[in-house]
């Protein structure tokens, strides 16, 4: 079977924050669009667009999937099917992949239709509810038709407490089957979607050069016509997620501040004290280093606090900054510091423009990317699309240890 990398053409226009890429699933070949997420390994697609009955490969499991992100969970059963990606020469399939269908309701995904999770195996757990079927007398103890309700909450503890099945997630599949080599590539322009008018459809969003990029499956640093330069590497200390060594960080010219270790307690169930994310919109900096980077932002220029502060009333309305009061030459670049795989220092720049988009969810608006993590979570910056906007990012999970992040200048697609 051939491993040639797989070309496929990833958007902005439907997750709002978030790339997605056009699957296919089952015998007729229904279309979903699903956030690629580095941050977790879950193939999970609403029933909006996939219905089990007009499958005939359809294939009920007795297993079930609950799922928590930050800012919201789902519930569903597991099924196998086929699923399908791609066009042309570009065309792959494999015919028993595990996907999860979205019975609880929620707009997690905004316009997408589920996620399409990239990362390691553990990270794809499921759970036999074949007993907990029986119990209530259904036969078979299949989890599909679902009949355990539509609130994720109320279904959590009564699902988790059933035994524990880790699914291979759809990228390992493929990678198992012989289809692609471990690993792959995201070109990225933008960690927000780029909107020039009010009012634009998803597909005219689709259609701006802005809103695209590329996932190529299989693909690295041979695919030259998607980057140029030279390439940034970090090491990946962890494969719980793509894990990273966080050393530091720096404002403008501004010295280095520390980024604090991972606390002990939380390294069983959080790798290290970053994580490279594709999932998320924002940069999540740790409480310390959002604070450092808060009094940088002062002594550079004391107006720049006040604009940050403006900017949080606004979208808590959903409303971000007019374009006209960030100018991009006021604010400093950001550098993180990462350990790199010969245990040396990488530091990659984030220019303002990256975490200060205009035209950003709103035409004539601009978003502030920099975030603090919240109280009760662990000791850890969550590294999301600002940190790989302008870039092709190549995850090679053959390098040696657990594989490597590479990181160089993208060429738009």
């Amino acid at each position: 079977m051939t491993t040639h990398a797989i070309h496929l053409d990833t958007s902005l226009a439907w997750a709002k924050g978030g790339y997605t890429v056009q699957v296919h699933l089952g015998s007729d070949r229904a279309p979903a669009h699903l956030v690629l997420d580095t941050g977790s390994s879950t193939l999970a697609v609403s029933p909006g667009a996939y219905n089990p009955e007009r499958d005939a490969t359809l294939a009920a499991t007795p297993w079930a999937q609950d799922i928590q992100y930050g800012g919201g969970a789902w519930a569903g059963p597991v099924l196998r099917s086929s699923l399908a990606l791609g066009e042309g020469r570009h065309a792959r399939r494999i015919d028993d992949a595990l996907f999860a269908l979205i019975e609880t309701p929620g707009e997690l995904f905004r316009q997408a239709h589920g996620i399409f999770g990239l990362a390691y195996r553990a990270l794809d757990p499921a759970h036999d509810i074949s007993g907990l079927l029986q119990q209530r007398g259904v036969q078979p103890a299949l989890s599909w038709p679902w009949r355990l309700g539509a609130d994720a909450a109320s279904l959590r503890t009564e699902i988790l407490q059933q035994p524990r099945v880790d699914l291979t997630p759809a990228f390992s599949a493929l990678e198992e089957e012989g289809v692609v080599r471990d690993q792959f590539a995201l070109l990225v322009q933008r960690a927000v979607v780029h909107v020039q008018a009010e009012g634009l459809s998803d597909h005219a969003l689709a259609a701006d050069p802005l809103n695209r990029g590329t996932l190529v499956l299989g693909g690295g640093v041979e695919e030259q016509s998607l980057y140029h330069g030279g390439f940034q590497d970090i090491r990946v200390v962890h494969d719980l997620y793509y894990n990273a060594h966080l050393r530091g960080l720096s404002v403008g010219d501004g010295p280095r501040v520390a980024a604090p270790p991972l606390a002990a307690k939380d390294v069983d169930r959080h790798g290290s004290n970053a994580l490279l994310d594709t999932g998320s919109s924002f940069l999540v900096l740790e409480a310390s280093l959002y604070a450092a980077v808060m009094a940088a932002f002062a002594a550079h220029d004391a107006r720049l606090p006040a604009l940050v502060e403006r900017f949080g009333a606004a979208f808590k309305t959903g409303q971000g900054l007019p374009n006209h009061a960030i100018d991009h030459r006021h604010w400093p670049d950001l550098h993180l510091h990462f350990e790199s795989p010969t245990g040396g220092d990488t530091a990659v720049r984030i220019a303002a423009s990256h975490y200060w988009p205009h035209n950003a969810l709103n035409a004539g608006q601009a978003l502030f990317l920099l975030m603090p993590g919240l109280a009760h979570f662990p000791s850890q910056s969550i590294l999301g699309l600002p940190l790989f906007a302008g870039r092709y990012a190549v995850f090679d999970r053959r390098a040696g240890g657990l594989g490597t992040v590479r990181l160089a200048q993208g060429r738009r697609p």
